[in-house]
């Protein structure tokens, strides 16, 4: 009993000099104490706050908010065997990162505070045998609106790692618990931070299995320069974020936001976080690292299946692509005549591609007699393959997503000026974010447009006040070309306010919400073209229109060309028939122009037909 009170006023007396050091220090303020623990200032300022939003993180009772009681907190914890954190241990194991931190900084007595077995840890870490950090960007997905702007993960690279075995590594995943919100719900939990986030290892090939295969995302693959002293300090890190809840944001606190936070934790010399305020894109993060000096190393591609599978249909004649619509459900066309004419290795490359295509379709398909019927044709392709002893015609597989630090910043400003109705103004615009239809395609998804919250603003000179043209709260649209081989839909949906003007209301604005799904083509000459229609449904609310709404059916046609690299113009025209509200049918068109003239400034040049009133303007745009 002596000893064992002994013990403990030798252990409170070295918790007391070990407390009065840490303060002499400052270690609480320090920026390695800070980043460990997801500390960040408040909007007031002078404060501060975790983004971690779980109480097992913390192990002072006020530890989210007040840095110097948690360092307190822990270091009084290091000597207690008791249980603590996401995955329950003894403090020096839950928070090995926070105890090598602190042990380095004050020097810890080994006798005094001996260090205590984490073998799970240990077995955990050797398990990884990392030996570097990549980074992994995967394209904006347009099927899931988390991931309406890319995701980003990072990989733990393995000793001795070679090309063919880099799937077998191990990833940090952040992601969103998102099970049971549907629909409207699911927004709105996303956007007001519903959703609870948590930090995920798992094996690389699954991720790739989920986004490169079942999502058709491309993936960029980013090597990351970190010291051996700081890639430990990183897994200790995520050692200690296991199982820990965060709220998670659509727009800010995403797997973008907390992935740097992470390297930050790695190395605290890195100011990440600390450049976003109101929202993270990933496709921006990516800009961000890649100005990092020393940071980023080689960058490699990782085409999707289903990039392979286009790439290679388009590098096909049309009588091969003819033979390859045939011959993904008909294994009989291996042995037809025209068939046996071609080449070995172009006969090769037919039977991979519809190989590749069926097995890509069948995530779709279910039940047992679609997969035996599947599993008996794609045996009948694989044997005839498999007579074929030549290599298949190599063609170059490269991503729809070219690298998203090659695109133009996600916001914008601009300055214009042209007539409605022969009315002169200037005009202010703005956006939030991210890519539309007209702005050149580098780091972005081709053939789509994600725009949010965006505005324009107008003076007209006649009257000398300011009205509002447009604002966009969001504007989704997909345009992608179908071909012989795979079907996708094009659809567009839009939200926000549109102007609507009338003889006697020259700068009127209502409340739009509308959307349609359709088909999208492609054609080639004499330059890049995609044509498309969306039938769909338009609703209307204001105070221009009689019982102040109007609704009804409509379709939007139009394309989307390409003359030049620099240079897309869009026409469109939207025909609607409004049978509710204020009935009768209306005629909208639109001819746009964009011409970049550098990665993050472009002009435009737009003429539109608002249902019998014309308007025209240029302006200059400017990204950042």
């Amino acid at each position: 009993m002596y000893k064992r009170q002994a013990n403990a006023h030798a252990d409170s007396a070295y918790l007391a000099d070990l407390t009065r050091r840490a303060e002499a220090a400052d270690l609480a303020g320090r920026r390695e104490w800070r980043a460990l623990l997801h500390y960040r200032p408040t909007a007031a300022g002078g404060e501060v706050v975790s983004d971690a939003d779980d109480p097992r993180f913390f192990l002072a009772p006020n530890g989210k908010i007040d840095p110097r009681a948690e360092l307190a907190a822990t270091l009084g914890a290091l000597f207690k065997p008791d249980p603590v954190g996401g995955d329950p241990q003894p403090a020096q194991c839950a928070f090995v990162a926070r105890y090598h931190w602190l042990k380095a900084e004050l020097d810890f007595d080994d006798r005094r505070l001996p260090p205590q077995p984490c073998e799970r840890f240990e077995r955990w870490f050797r398990e990884l045998d990392a030996e570097a950090a990549t980074l992994v960007f995967a394209s904006a997905y347009l099927n899931n609106p988390a991931s309406l702007f890319g995701h980003t993960l990072l990989r733990l690279d393995r000793r001795g790692q070679t090309e063919r075995t880099r799937l077998l590594a191990y990833a940090v995943n952040y992601a969103a618990d998102d099970a049971g919100s549907h629909g409207l719900m699911y927004a709105v939990d996303g956007i007001a931070g519903g959703f609870k986030g948590r930090f995920d290892v798992q094996p690389y090939y699954k991720l790739v299995r989920t986004y490169g295969d079942l999502e058709s995302r491309d993936l960029w693959e980013y090597r990351l320069r970190l010291s051996e002293a700081r890639l430990r300090r990183l897994l200790e890190h995520v050692w200690e974020l296991r199982g820990i809840e965060f709220d998670y944001y659509f727009f800010r606190e995403n797997c973008a936001w907390q992935l740097l936070t992470l390297l930050e934790a790695a190395d605290p010399d890195l100011r990440l976080s600390e450049e976003y305020l109101l929202w993270t894109l990933p496709a921006d993060t990516i800009r961000l690292l890649v100005r990092q000096p020393g940071l980023v190393g080689e960058v490699t591609a990782r085409p999707a299946r289903g990039t392979a599978i286009n790439r290679r249909y388009q590098a096909l004649t049309a009588r091969e692509r003819r033979l390859a619509r045939r011959l993904r459900n008909d294994p009989a066309v291996a042995t037809a005549p025209e068939f046996a004419r071609l080449t070995p290795e172009r006969r090769a490359l037919l039977l991979e591609l519809a190989l590749d295509e069926r097995q890509h379709r069948r995530t779709g398909e279910s039940g047992k007699d679609a997969e035996a019927a599947a599993d008996a044709v794609a045996y009948r392709l694989l044997t005839a393959r498999n007579r074929l002893a030549v290599t298949a015609t190599p063609v170059v597989i490269e991503p729809y997503a070219t690298r998203p630090e090659t695109g133009h910043a996600s916001r914008r400003v601009g300055i214009g000026s042209g007539q409605r109705d022969g009315a002169a103004f200037v005009e202010l615009n703005a956006r939030a974010s991210y890519h539309d239809l007209l702005e050149p395609d580098a780091g972005y998804t081709p053939d789509a447009q994600i725009e949010l919250l965006s505005i324009a603003v107008r003076r007209y000179a006649d009257s000398g006040r300011l009205a509002l043209d447009r604002l966009t709260l969001l504007d989704i649209t997909s345009l992608p070309p179908i071909n012989g081989l795979t079907l996708q839909p094009a659809w567009r949906i839009h939200a926000g306010w549109e102007s609507y003007p009338r003889p006697d209301c020259r700068d009127c604005v209502a409340f739009s919400l509308g959307g349609g799904l359709g088909l999208a083509a492609e054609t080639r000459w004499p330059w890049r073209t995609v044509w498309f229609a969306l039938p769909g449904l338009a609703f209307a609310y204001g105070d221009a229109f009689a019982d102040d709404y109007r609704a009804g059916p409509g379709l939007t046609v139009g394309a989307l060309l390409q003359p030049a690299a620099r240079w897309k113009v869009l026409a469109g025209a939207d025909w609607l028939d409004y049978r509710l509200g204020e009935t009768g049918t209306a005629t909208r068109a639109v001819v746009r122009q964009n011409l970049a003239l550098d990665r993050d400034w472009s002009l435009g040049l737009d003429w539109r037909y608002l249902e019998g009133i014309h308007e025209f303007g240029i302006g200059l745009r400017v990204y950042f």
